[in-house]
């Protein structure tokens, strides 16, 4: 049986604020009630602990009695999952997955294939906002970084807006790239920024540096580049609900020969472009006022080689060019699979 503290109505509601402010109230348990007394669930106190309560009522008893047990709400997804799932399934389901706007994103291992559905039906359980929940169905594609995602559990629908700092992004799991993941990470770059500066966003997708940079920054303009016209659509929208269109210029084309068009009109260039971003150092350095600035340079790397290859090859193409360059900071953001790191690089020339 529990333990419990019996104690008079009247001096029941003091004893319960003293057994919680020492951690000793059980609730576990539900309050017992009797005519005259209370029987107020507790963990074992200490001798010393049971003389403090003591001092504040001198009418308590320590004493082991029948309680009822309280239903305990299940607090993630794992918990739901324990009665539809064994101990070993249950082993296997993710403990992390993206949350975007009213979609979450969760891997389902091959494995549990079969009991996708309830996976989903446990996460939308735990966020009540949610009404779609997917797993992806491919790896990151193409030039554009997309996914195709499919639906295991609620409405089909892959379009949502998504709340990030304060800031709205309305997108398409299957036509953009986002990930929630880069919240601090554009965090750090936007507290970079100085007044007056001018912001080249390589890769855009649907603005999630550019329009923070725009909104909590001082930032005199922001180039916003994608090739992706889908990622510019949504990207032009979402500079209309948060009221930046004025600060952000959106450029759809490839980098390539956008870099060319807009040579040496920044202060700073943001090169989110992991995989790939060694491709366009070049048009990097090019884009910076006077051949000087700073470059945030993103990459995916192996965890026993995360820094020394690419920074490298960036001194190769600065020295190429007569510059000389300067490492301000290099970090790591996030895992991204087995063995393999996001790095950020922060990078100034001269």
């Amino acid at each position: 049986m529990p333990y419990a503290i019996k104690v008079r109505k009247k001096h029941g509601e003091p004893t319960r604020k003293q057994l919680q402010k020492q951690n000793l109230l059980n609730q576990n348990y539900k309050i017992k009630k009797t005519q005259t007394h209370l029987y107020i669930p507790t963990k074992k106190p200490t001798k010393k602990q049971l003389k403090q309560l003591q001092k504040q009522t001198n009418d308590i008893q320590l004493t082991k009695t029948k309680l009822k047990k309280r239903k305990q709400k299940p607090t993630n997804h794992i918990d739901y999952l324990k009665k539809h799932l064994t101990k070993k399934q249950l082993q296997n389901v993710p403990k992390s997955y993206d949350i975007l706007g009213d979609i979450a994103i969760i891997e389902i291992p091959p494995k549990l294939t079969g009991k996708q559905k309830q996976i989903g039906q446990a996460l939308m359980k735990v966020h009540k906002n949610l009404n779609s929940v997917y797993k992806p169905q491919t790896n990151v594609q193409g030039e554009y970084r997309t996914k195709i995602h499919q639906l295991i559990a609620g409405k089909h629908k892959t379009e949502t807006t998504h709340k990030e700092h304060g800031i709205k992004y309305k997108l398409d799991i299957n036509e953009v790239f986002f990930t929630p993941r880069l919240a601090r990470e554009r965090e750090i770059i936007a507290k970079q920024i100085k007044p007056g500066e001018i912001v080249f966003d390589m890769f855009t997708g649907v603005g999630p540096f550019a329009i923070l940079i725009a909104k909590k920054t001082k930032a005199q303009k922001i180039y916003a580049v994608d090739k992706n016209e889908k990622a510019i659509k949504y990207l032009q929208k979402n500079t209309e609900i948060n009221n930046v269109t004025q600060k952000i210029e959106t450029i759809h084309g490839d980098i390539k020969n956008i870099a060319k068009m807009y040579k040496g009109t920044s202060d700073r260039a943001i090169m989110n472009l992991p995989f790939k971003s060694n491709q366009f150092i070049d048009q990097a350095i090019d884009l910076l006022h006077k051949d000087t600035g700073i470059i945030h340079y993103y990459d995916i790397r192996k965890e026993n080689d995360l820094y020394q290859t690419p920074i490298q090859k960036i001194k190769q193409k600065v020295h190429k060019k007569g510059l000389n360059l300067k490492i301000l900071n290099k970090r790591t953001i996030r895992s991204y699979s087995p063995n393999t790191q996001n790095i950020a690089i922060d990078i100034k020339i001269h």
